[in-house]
């Protein structure tokens, strides 16, 4: 095998999460041309995959050295940074989702990018430019701008605007930024952390810092009537179109068969995953739930939220609920490794799974804490 081939069958075991197998095709690639960029940055990812992250970090870095401006690598490193609790340096890696072929996707804007200083009564344009659950997880920064002295235009999507304006370091909101009127400067949401220097040391993590609105809030003890056993939320599936959904979400068969009787169980599934519940025990208000406000105002109800890595994880921990989220082997960054909580949300308990796809060493633990 010549080292394309090598590549093709390392990629091919990487992807599948056969990382033992990975590793040794992109080794044999690696021995076949040992500058090879690709078989590098796939041997980093495999590194990462095993918890290898020292290893991996470094590998990435050495791929940089052949293609020094290649912005997927340099976001695969900051991930690999941020898993690994290296913060400062992951932050700044970080900014590389804006370059190469994404390209910066706010050049109308005719204002300073903000870094930092004094606002001195000025307002910041915050633009929420990612996922529903960044928005919920890099919220919980805006009051150090207040802090600063600003005031806080924030710009975020439909189905979070009626959940934001119940927060207080928010003076202005807007679903779309090319509305928000007069602003002096702007930072997107998902560089706040790198501008205020967040670590693992000062990270801002008293909950809640989202809460549900109490008018809403109110309806749900009518509509669940009396219990006299737990409530629990349940979310088994994120959005179909996410890179990594085939890990993250659940069949929801297992979890189903998984669960002890005695609780009362709630879906708090949307979109089409939601159906799978359909005919089974749980009890399913999905047509009340129209956006993030009514499903904040359920979650205030429910004793416990079980969920996959999607944003209901984030909108559990950020109110202060007791959540477990379910996770795959291979985590997003911001759950870390090989712990089962996380400086992020303190009320979470994190579940992971042994072996890649083994979902049923997730499911036992859970149905062993329940």
């Amino acid at each position: 095998m010549n080292v394309t081939d090598h590549l093709a069958a390392g990629k091919a075991a990487y992807l599948e999460w056969r990382f033992d197998e990975a590793e040794a095709a992109l080794g044999f690639a690696l021995e076949a041309e040992s500058n090879h960029f690709e078989a590098k940055v796939y041997l980093a990812r495999t590194l990462e995959g095993q918890g290898r992250l020292v290893d991996a970090i470094a590998l990435y870095q050495d791929a940089l050295t052949l293609q020094p401006d290649h912005a997927a690598t340099h976001l695969l490193l900051a991930q690999a940074l941020l898993t690994d609790g290296q913060y400062a340096e992951g932050w700044e890696a970080y900014e590389w989702r804006y370059r190469g072929e994404s390209g910066q996707p706010f050049p109308e804007i005719d204002a300073p990018r903000w870094q930092g200083e004094a606002l001195d009564s000025k307002t910041l344009l915050v633009i929420a430019e990612q996922g529903h659950g960044d928005v919920m997880q890099f919220i919980r920064l805006l009051p150090q701008i207040k802090q600063r002295g600003g005031q806080v235009s924030l710009a975020c999507s439909g189905p979070l605007k009626r959940l934001m304006a119940n927060c207080e370091a928010i003076d202005h909101l807007f679903q779309d930024w090319h509305r928000a009127g007069a602003f002096d400067c702007y930072c997107p949401l998902s560089s706040l952390p790198g501008v205020l220097s967040i670590t693992l040391e000062n990270l801002p993590n008293q909950v809640p810092y989202i809460t549900a609105d109490a008018r809403l809030a109110k309806r749900w003890p009518r509509r669940l009537g009396v219990s006299e056993t737990k409530r629990i939320g349940l979310c088994w599936a994120g959005r179909p179109t996410h890179p990594n959904d085939a890990y993250r979400s659940l069949p929801f068969e297992k979890l189903d068969a998984a669960l002890p009787d005695g609780p009362e169980y709630i879906s708090l599934q949307k979109g089409e995953r939601a159906a799978d519940a359909a005919d089974s025990r749980l009890r399913d208000f999905g047509s009340q739930l129209h956006d993030f406000a009514d499903t904040a105002a359920l979650i205030e109800a429910l004793d416990l939220v079980i969920t996959v890595d999607t944003s209901v994880a984030h909108l559990a921990g950020a109110m202060g609920k007791p959540v477990w989220v379910l996770l795959p082997y291979v985590p997003d960054w911001r759950w870390g490794r090989d712990i089962d909580t996380t400086p992020w949300y303190p009320t979470a308990r994190l579940f992971r799974q042994i072996e890649p796809g083994d979902w049923g060493s997730v499911l036992d633990a859970v149905a062993a804490a329940l």
